[in-house]
């Protein structure tokens, strides 16, 4: 049977009517019964897809006791729900068809930091890295360590269990957790710690639900207590999901370690308190080069023996997936490109005396089953390499070709000392399935990532994912291992019985029942209440790639990236100062990320191609979609709204593991969307105010005067722009005809002086800043270059930014003929703008389909090759904001204008910053100021010193960005090239 969304259909009545009670209850987060916002939630980072009733984000404990009471009423009693933080889960843990309740967006607060006692309370919806940036001046961290530790949240972290890099050492989340407040299914608020005999007695008197737990859990393990000891394996990576084995243990009797891991099927998590670890004050890592992967593995006990913190498998197919990826430009460096490394292991080791960890790291580089060896030279080359480590996810789902590797039998454990020949057996199962794979991981104990590629758009493809789940299950059981080393159960919860034995998975029922007695919590997954009729999820769950294939085949290879997006989540990325994506940060609305645009377009595509229109021929033609309408609603208004609120920084575009390009994917949406609605005139004029401005700025006085006037502001106000930039006075033509120079007419270029560089202008170093251009022309003078000035044109950004891709397209075979000229001289092409430079780097190509016969170069990019380059007289510091689109797409755009300024004898600093929240006509429009403020907010303004005298110092590389600053610091950061320009004699 063919699955289908109910997306345009009413929700259940009985849903709606739960939704409807909340607020009177006293629930006082955010209710989306939406169709974008339960697309998003849809989908993790599994192969699953299954669509909520609706989300709620919850702004307190309170809440959720809100949520829970109102769920107890007697008309609401069929209404199930299932808690979610990072939605990086690779089971499909946090998916439900019922409500999705969401502690990312509100509760993610830091209550309490107690170093004295090393502990820290938090919110469920913390991220890790937010939590050990500000741990980290306390000399203390919070010890698990995840792949996706940037979106990773504790509460999810908790309720899987998960470990990650250097668990060998630090071991699994539920081993560092002190605490935990939750909120039951009866709306009672329960602190659970461990308990020693007395207070365990105490627990178990109390005449209410948690008294009726501690009765529970405590029957349980004491009659099973043989059963136990014999059905859990012994393994570092110990089996989760209802953790019997450890509920009484040296600390007492302690259900903590019953909560962590349970996926949410027992109660939600309200508050945790966790134990702190210190830093350690010094780590060393080494690169370890094979010739095989089962090489890499046959090192596994010899470097365990080493005491090392942390050992790491990356194999070739990440290997050669990250070489197509801009991690490569930071470890490339250090991991070389010699042909006959196939797979390498990062050995990291740390402690409080230098000598000896130095000595463990020196000791490893003449490691005689290696083919070559080398250690990071510092903590940012070390960084590196660890980035890509956890990338290494995010890279396999952009492997090419229609097959991709997936998460399905991703996280297995085996004693280390069977690794070996497990692996064997395990890729003799793929080999013989016909099938490649990625394979990573943590061989120090055992737990080894593989993903085998298949295509879910295809059935056979979706009966082999079956086949070979069942098939390493025997082999793991054979073993002495478990299928969930480290992500959780999820609908891979009908393996249950099978490890734990039908005896001890009653008894997981028995515990359920106690919790959850008529199967509301995330139901089916880990156990289903006893005496309650239903059964455990499974892997053969409707998957994304039912719904894929339902798009036609022209339009499912156009829009690929969106289709491909595999939900490793690297866009929810919180860290303010990282580029990626500053919508998602700013908003907290998983809509308005990359991940959440992508999922909306395919559906958008996936309906279209339903409704027998195929999107990939109409982007050739001006005729419009066809219309996707449910009592006067249309779905299409909903993926406007999500693709308006990106910036187009393009971040996304090489950032993102898949290169989900969403300006692109906006362009093209629009270009449809205005096919059947009218255009804003706002959108018309953005697209033409490229070609309008030679015009305009003949008189710019006066064209100042009438836009910042009574009428001029009426008229910006009715079009939704705010806060417009005045054009330059004296006129860039008048500025340079002060120095001699003209725009250079075709007829010029075939006879230029030597050293000529010719300049390209744009619309905004030309008409808004002219004094850039002008400056551009000093320093190349001082440095002995001939600057010439070409003539300018449109470089057609807005028409490309706003989705007029018919008119882009026509313009970029203009340009190409335009420039046709000045490219045959041979003389380098160079842009001061790098949002207008990249246009000509990637948007002209792009719509042409072929190479445009021109290289436009970025200043820097063309200066920092020049060797006759030599100290200025005078030296000073200065501090680098790049743009983040030159910063992202020009991944050396940043070293390259420090190597011009450390030749040219001065010191020039780049703080990391995320995204300054102009990006060209976004932060001019009205509906997007008070997002563009909050985005400046988060990073920008911090970056900006007090003091006036070094603001003099600051840099941007970007029109949008000194606009930004200008706006809310009140003063202009220079361009690098005013800055040289300043000291030259």
């Amino acid at each position: 049977m063919i699955p289908r969304l109910a997306e345009l259909e009413p929700l259940e009545s009985m849903y709606r009517d739960f939704l409807d009670a909340l607020p009177g209850a006293g629930f006082c987060g955010d209710i989306h019964p939406d169709l974008a916002t339960r697309l998003v939630t849809a989908t993790d980072n599994s192969v699953y897809q299954l669509l909520p009733q609706a989300v709620v984000y919850p702004k307190s404990t309170e809440d959720l006791v809100a949520f829970t009471r109102v769920a107890t009423e007697p008309d609401f009693a069929a209404v199930t729900f299932a808690p979610r933080g990072g939605g990086t889960g690779t089971n499909g843990q946090s998916l439900s068809d019922g409500v999705i309740v969401d502690v990312s967006r509100h509760m993610n607060g830091i209550l309490d930091i107690d170093i004295l006692n090393m502990r820290v309370r938090v919110q469920p919806g913390v991220v890790l890295d937010q939590l050990n940036r500000a741990l980290e001046p306390h000399g203390v961290f919070f010890a698990p360590s995840v792949s996706p530790s940037s979106r990773a949240t504790i509460g999810g972290m908790i309720s899987t269990d998960a470990a990650g890099k250097g668990s060998r050492v630090y071991g699994k989340t539920s081993q560092h957790v002190l605490a935990l407040t939750s909120v039951l299914l009866d709306g009672s608020v329960w602190r659970s710690e461990p308990l020693d005999e007395a207070q365990l007695a105490e627990a178990k008197s109390r005449d209410d639900r948690v008294g009726a737990l501690h009765r529970c859990v405590d029957d349980v393990v004491t009659e099973n207590a043989d059963a136990i000891a014999a059905q859990f394996p012994e393994l570092q990576r110990f089996m989760t999901g209802y953790n019997l084995a450890m509920v009484r243990g040296e600390d007492g009797f302690n259900l903590n370690y019953l909560l962590a891991g349970s996926e949410g099927t027992l109660a939600f998590l309200a508050e945790a308190e966790l134990k702190l670890t210190p830093i350690p004050a010094y780590r060393r890592l080494v690169v370890l080069k094979y010739a095989s992967f089962e090489d890499a593995l046959r090192s596994a006990e010899e470097l365990v023996s080493t005491n090392p913190g942390a050992i790491e498998t990356i194999d070739e197919t990440v290997l050669t997936l990250a070489r197509r990826d801009v991690i490569w430009s930071r470890v490339g460096p250090i991991l070389g490109d010699d042909p006959n490394v196939r797979c390498v292991n990062l050995i990291e080791y740390e402690g409080a005396d230098l000598a000896t960890i130095q000595a463990q790291a020196d000791a490893l580089l003449t490691n005689e089953r290696a083919i070559g060896a080398v250690a990071a030279r510092d903590d940012q080359q070390a960084a590196a390499l660890w980035t890509l480590r956890k990338k290494g996810v995010g890279l396999l789902g952009n492997a090419p070709g229609p097959r991709r590797p997936i998460a399905f039998v991703e996280d297995t454990v085996v004693p280390p000392s069977q690794l070996l020949d497990y692996v064997r057996e395990f890729r003799a199962v793929l080999d013989e399935a016909g099938v490649s794979y990625g394979m990573f991981g943590h061989i120090d104990v055992g737990c080894l990532h593989v993903r085998p590629a298949l295509d879910m758009t295809d059935p056979a493809d979706e009966r082999l994912l079956r086949e070979i789940s069942d098939k390493v299950v025997a082999i793991v059981q054979r073993y002495g291992g478990v299928i969930w080393g480290e992500h959780g159960k999820g609908l891979r919860s009908e393996y249950n019985p099978v490890f734990f034995g039908d005896a001890l998975y009653g008894e997981l029922c028995r515990i359920k029942a106690a919790f959850d007695p008529t199967n509301r919590l995330n139901p089916g997954k880990l156990a289903v209440p006893t005496g309650v009729d239903a059964a455990l999820t499974t892997i053969d769950a409707t998957k994304r790639g039912a719904f894929d294939r339902q798009i036609d085949t022209d339009s499912r290879a156009h829009f690929d990236r969106a289709i491909a997006c595999n939900g490793n989540g690297a866009c929810f990325n919180v860290d303010p100062d990282h580029v990626m994506c500053p919508s998602s940060k700013v908003t907290r609305d998983r809509v308005h990320s990359p991940k959440g645009r992508a999922g909306l377009m395919r559906e958008w595509v996936r309906q279209l191609s339903a409704a027998g229109v195929n999107t990939a021929e109409a982007l050739k033609t001006e005729a419009a979609p066809g219309r996707l309408s449910s009592e006067g609603f249309d779905y299409s208004h909903q993926v406007y709204q999500a693709m308006d609120g990106c910036l187009a920084c393009k971040a996304c575009a090489t950032q993102c593991p898949i290169k989900v390009d969403v300006p692109q994917m906006k362009s093209e949406f629009l270009q449809l969307y205005h096919g059947r609605y009218r255009r804003p005139l706002r959108d018309k004029m953005v697209a033409d105010l490229e070609g309008l401005l030679p015009v305009i700025s003949r008189v710019p006085r006066l064209a100042n005067a009438v836009s910042g006037g009574p009428i001029g502001r009426w008229v910006l106000k009715k079009l939704g722009i705010v806060d417009t930039p005045r054009l330059s006075v004296p006129s860039a033509k008048a500025r340079l005809a002060s120095r001699g120079l003209g725009f250079v007419q075709p007829s010029q270029l075939s006879a230029l002086p030597d050293k000529a560089v010719l300049l390209l202008p744009d619309a905004f170093t030309t008409f808004y800043e002219a004094e850039v251009l002008v400056a551009a022309v000093d320093l190349l003078r001082a440095l002995g270059f001939a600057p010439q000035v070409l003539e300018y044109r449109p470089s057609g950004k807005g028409m490309h930014v706003k989705g007029f891709l018919h008119r882009f397209a026509k313009h970029a075979e203009s340009l190409a003929s335009a420039l046709e000229p000045a490219a045959a001289t041979g003389r380098p092409i160079v842009g001061l703008d790098p949002a207008v430079v990249l246009v000509y780097r990637e948007e002209i190509p792009h719509a042409l389909g072929r190479d445009p016969g021109f290289n436009v170069q970025l200043f820097q990019e063309w200066l920092c090759t020049e060797k006759s380059l030599a100290p200025l007289p005078t030296s000073e510091t200065f501090q680098l904001l790049a743009h983040c689109t030159e910063r992202t797409s020009h991944t050396p755009a940043v070293s390259q204008w420090q190597a011009v300024f450390s030749a040219l004898g001065q010191t020039l600093e780049a703080p990391a910053a995320g995204c300054c929240g102009m990006c060209g006509a976004y932060g001019h429009e009205a509906r997007h100021r008070e997002e563009s403020e909050g985005i400046w907010n988060l990073s920008w303004a911090n970056r900006i010193p007090a003091d006036e005298a070094a603001r003099a110092n600051v840099l941007a590389t970007g029109h949008s960005c000194r606009s930004q600053t200008k706006r809310f610091a009140g003063f202009r950061p220079r361009h690098p090239v005013e800055a040289l320009a300043a000291l030259t004699p």
